[in-house]
């Protein structure tokens, strides 16, 4: 063997424990993926975001928030975000957004006040999540140094009925149950800027799934799954 071929040897050898993992990965569901550019301060801001405030989303989730939200910039219109729990999630997007409004929307500690009545969308929330919420006034306190951020708590879409017709460019919604997706969904479709993006959560959950293709079956809009449980939807001109 000459030495001119000394390197290319070193790159099959290197490569070796690489293959050796992706084959491990592929046998979990899972991959190798090497990120490049701005992804490692993409990274950077997840983690940070995760030692502040609990973030319910894998690595390739919030990566994709981050990314779409900063795309959705170039739009214009508001953002928004449904389902804010901690507001881990809101905190990556108030990370790309810029100057842009973002509205959160979850109904925080209403529910531990006050006794739904049975058969409410109120009572289903109770029931659903039981004593699990977000405290608004520590989602306030963690999203602190971010501005034009707009707290609507109370019972969604009823809590939006102060914006009138806010146009949107990106939504994020992480709502869970059928009934809160669909009226989700009823309601930001329409306000969509064309060439919005509107990420979904729990696309792996059946129920989750169902809303969504029941509702875009007569419409135009690309609807791309993600492999970890996330839709994306582009809103069609």
């Amino acid at each position: 063997m000459s030495g001119g071929d000394v390197p290319g040897l070193q790159r099959r050898v290197r490569g070796v424990p690489g293959k050796i993992l992706r084959e491990i990965l592929a046998r979990r569901g899972m991959i190798e993926a090497p990120l490049y550019g701005a992804s490692a301060q993409n990274l950077a801001i997840i983690r940070e975001t995760r030692r502040r405030a609990p973030v319910l989303l894998n690595d390739a989730a919030a990566l994709q928030i981050l990314v779409c939200a900063r795309a959705a910039t170039q739009i214009g219109g508001a953002f928004a975000e449904a389902g804010v729990l901690m507001g881990g999630s809101a905190r990556l997007i108030c990370e790309a957004k810029g100057d842009r409004p973002l509205h959160l929307f979850d109904v925080f500690d209403g529910l531990q006040s006050e006794s739904p009545e049975p058969g409410s969308a109120g009572a289903e929330l109770s029931d659903h999540f039981g004593n699990i919420c977000g405290q608004l006034e520590g989602v306030r306190q963690l999203l602190a140094p971010y501005g034009n951020v707009h707290f609507h708590p109370g019972i969604f879409p009823d809590s939006a009925a102060s914006l009138g017709e806010e146009c949107y460019s990106f939504v994020h919604l992480d709502l869970d149950l059928r009934s809160s997706t669909s009226a989700a969904l009823r309601y930001f479709h329409p306000r969509m800027l064309p060439g919005g993006i509107l990420i979904g959560d729990d696309y792996d959950d059946a129920v989750v799934r169902d809303v969504f293709t029941e509702f875009f079956a007569d419409k135009p809009d690309t609807l791309i799954e993600w492999p970890w449980g996330q839709v994306m939807v582009v809103r069609s001109a």
